[in-house]
């Protein structure tokens, strides 16, 4: 059997032959077919696109300390000027002889550059008695330079032996105490006697220097 479905317009016009009439229905809206219009915004409507803000904590920037750039820290002590002690000037003293045996005698005479002749003639004759010359001894009149102590006057003449007429061991800041003997104090032998005018006319005090200087000899 044949295929009766057909889409020829004059075969269907034989099945259908009562007019149809088209009639249009107020009620029912007939969408239109086909690819809708594109919807348009109208132009006083602003649409605007809302971004999500993300707010990131600022973050204080710190330089970084590299070797090159670590901040120096001045470690040095402020500089103190020093006190330099000025030398000591050396004392110096007029003396007769010429110390080359290191014999150093003190006489004290506020009149005479050394004693009075009577005192003069005692002392030649003690040193005489030690086997002494002029070059050898310093003879210094204590009376010029009061109050000069004995380091001074060991600084200056370096006395290996010391014979002291009429200046008395507290004169020359001695921590010692005279007790006719012949005092060794560091390595200088001191020995103590009365002013040579007094020691003149002193039978005594004589005797006593004479076993005092051969001790010394």
């Amino acid at each position: 059997m044949e295929n009766q479905v057909t889409n020829n317009a004059n075969a269907l016009r034989l099945f259908f032959t009562e007019e149809v009439f088209l009639v249009k229905d107020e009620s029912v809206e007939i969408l239109p077919l086909g690819n809708p219009e594109p919807v348009f915004a109208d132009e006083n409507v602003s649409v605007t696109e809302v971004k999500e803000s993300v707010l990131k904590p600022e973050i204080a920037q710190i330089p970084q300390i590299n070797a090159t750039n670590i901040p120096k820290v001045n470690t040095q002590e402020p500089e103190i000027p020093q006190i330099v002690a000025e030398p000591l000037t050396e004392k110096t003293f007029k003396f007769l002889g010429g110390n080359k045996k290191s014999v150093l005698i003190l006489v004290n005479d506020n009149q005479n550059d050394v004693s009075s002749e009577q005192g003069r003639e005692l002392l030649r004759k003690i040193v005489k008695a030690v086997d002494l010359g002029t070059p050898d001894f310093a003879i210094l009149n204590y009376a010029n330079y009061t109050g000069t102590d004995y380091q001074t006057l060991h600084r200056f003449f370096k006395p290996l032996i010391m014979l002291s007429f009429g200046v008395e061991v507290a004169e020359l800041k001695l921590n010692l105490s005279w007790q006719n003997e012949i005092i060794v104090h560091e390595s200088t032998r001191i020995i103590f006697a009365p002013n040579l005018h007094h020691l003149e006319s002193d039978i005594t005090a004589k005797k006593l220097l004479w076993g005092h200087l051969q001790k010394i000899k």
